[in-house]
């Protein structure tokens, strides 16, 4: 018998603040300019075939992993 995927819960949308909009920008600006802040420890539940893509791709450019997650996350910052 198949299992069930959990749905989704809908996601909550609220407008943000003038303050978190500069904010934003400002990371904006300094992530346009290589410039970082000191990493954040932070909890990221990621689905088990994607981590393991990264951690092989990090292997073979001789990288850290986490350090080429930051490197997507930047790409994707500056993509979008």
């Amino acid at each position: 018998m198949a299992k069930n995927k959990p749905s989704k819960k809908p996601t909550k949308t609220r407008e943000i603040t003038p303050d978190e909009a500069v904010r934003f920008l400002e990371d904006i600006r300094l992530m346009s300019s290589e410039i970082d802040e000191p990493t954040v420890a932070i909890s990221l539940r990621v689905p088990g075939n994607i981590l393991r893509a990264i951690k092989l791709k990090a292997k073979s450019d001789g990288k850290k992993y986490q350090s080429l997650m930051v490197e997507y996350l930047r790409r994707g910052l500056k993509g979008s």
